[in-house]
């Protein structure tokens, strides 16, 4: 039987260089979330799903989906699962068929491939050049903007926004993670 990955994940935040959250678990959800999306965990998904409600990287600015919150967003697409957002208004799904991680941006319709699995995209979250990713998306006064405001919600122009919302907003034109 292969190890947790919760250790590894755990290493990776103690160590992270963008700065990041750990939001609280919930104590009776993590079995569920499991059950529901079939995985255990072995997998990075799974001890996210287990040992935190998500994770809240770069000043609140990019929110990694864990614990039921992950159950939020199941049904919303048939060929994914949506596994964070931004404050921006942007969705990262992890595709069911090939596994990999894209990114719709704002208001957009194409999900951009990010050449990453779910385990390598968290990664990135942790270590990697989020700054740069987003460069052209925030504006000056973006931190505490970011920091104000609570994991499920974003900005819009009329302000603070539920991510739900922002999501429906744009849900019906997506094409499939596929590109198809």
């Amino acid at each position: 039987m292969q190890s947790r990955a919760w250790p590894l994940v755990k290493r990776w935040i103690d160590h992270a260089a963008n700065d990041v959250t750990t939001l609280a678990p919930d104590a009776d959800g993590g079995q569920r979330v499991l059950d529901a999306l079939e995985v255990t965990e072995r997998s990075v998904l799974g001890a996210l799903a287990v040992h935190t409600g998500g994770l809240a990287i770069d000043h609140n600015w990019l929110r990694v989906l864990g614990g039921p919150g992950l159950l939020d967003w199941q049904a919303d697409l048939d060929d994914g699962l949506v596994v964070g957002h931004d404050v921006a208004g942007g969705f990262f799904a992890v595709g069911k068929a090939d596994g990999e991680v894209r990114y719709l941006v704002p208001g957009g319709y194409e999900w951009m491939e990010t050449e990453m699995g779910h385990a390598a995209w968290v990664h990135w979250t942790l270590m990697g050049d989020v700054e740069g990713f987003y460069v052209d998306m925030r504006e000056p006064g973006w931190e505490a903007q970011s920091a104000a405001l609570t994991p499920d919600q974003g900005l819009s122009t009329s302000g603070p926004t539920p991510m739900r919302a922002l999501w429906d907003a744009q849900r019906t034109r997506v094409r499939p993670l596929d590109g198809r």
